[in-house]
């Protein structure tokens, strides 16, 4: 996979995508990205299709998916949690009006169910990472790309709850911003809405 050239396929958002895109960029990996429906391309034209599943298997290939099987099903339990959180955040989106469907439903979530899976999500931490950067094991994983992903929409989407979370994200945060190819990645990438 080193030298050939892939071709990502995603809506001009960021959406699902963002995730391989931070994996690609962190790896300083070249790849072509054409902004329509979700497939990653091989040089020899094999798609790969699912979000996730490109994610997962980029990351595996690209050294960020995990030194073993049980590290691996680690950070893949962190993206479970990670992404049951993303879910219920965006079932509360109107996407085609671009606001909140019930700003009840989402005071609900900010004030009910987003402590208790903070609260889920350090206790992750603090069973699986050997570093307090990083979610799983002692280095940058495809599962803290996930997490600054998802967090970092939350933030966008509300910046009113950056302060209710008293820097539990912020080591993270700035391991990724301090990272060479992410940052230019970044820096670089196109504004989009979502």
């Amino acid at each position: 996979m080193a030298n050939n050239l892939l071709k990502l396929y995603y809506y001009d958002i960021r959406g699902r995508a963002e995730i391989i895109r931070l994996i690609l960029a962190a790896a300083n990996r070249r790849y072509n990205d054409v902004r329509q429906i979700p497939v990653l391309e091989f040089a020899d034209n094999t798609q790969l299709t699912q979000s996730l599943s490109i994610a997962r298997y980029l990351a595996k290939e690209i050294g960020l998916g995990g030194t073993d099987n049980l590290e691996s099903a680690r950070m893949d339990g962190v993206v479970d949690t990670q992404r049951d959180m993303n879910e219920m955040f965006y079932s509360l989106i109107d996407f085609e009006k671009q606001d909140f469907k019930n700003m009840n439903d989402v005071k609900k979530f900010i004030d009910e169910y987003l402590a208790n899976h903070c609260k889920n999500l350090a206790k992750l931490k603090q069973a699986y990472s050997k570093n307090d950067k990083y979610f799983v094991g002692d280095k940058l994983s495809w599962a803290d790309l996930f997490i600054y992903n998802s967090i970092h929409d939350l933030f966008r989407f509300l910046p009113q709850i950056e302060n209710k979370f008293d820097n539990q994200f912020q080591e993270l945060f700035d391991s990724i911003h301090n990272h060479k190819n992410l940052k230019k990645y970044l820096d670089e990438r196109p504004h989009t809405a979502y």
